[in-house]
């Protein structure tokens, strides 16, 4: 039985190469990419399901898109792929 994955951070890099893997093998995903999902075209002609999703947004607003997305496909596989690279010295971090 095919699993089901849910993965963030679809856009470009590991997650879209991971998404695409994921299809190649006959399981099911939901992509997700902050802010426009039509970034993610590519990847729902290939077979992915495509959700916006910002991991950066408020609980309420995160809960809200993963109700959505649990509506349609139970989730057997989360990989959180979503990140940002904050570039600075230790000390000026924040």
């Amino acid at each position: 039985m095919p699993l089901s994955w849910l993965v963030t951070g679809c856009t470009s890099g590991i997650g879209e190469t991971f998404v695409r893997g994921i299809l190649n093998r006959g399981d099911k995903v939901i992509a997700t990419s902050r802010g426009d999902s039509s970034r993610l075209s590519t990847l729902a002609e290939a077979g992915a399901k495509i959700f916006s999703l910002d991991v950066t947004a408020s609980q309420t607003e995160i809960d809200a898109v993963v109700a959505k997305i649990l509506e349609e496909e139970p989730i057997d596989v989360l990989v959180n792929n979503a990140g940002y690279i904050e570039a600075a010295l230790a000390e000026e971090a924040r």
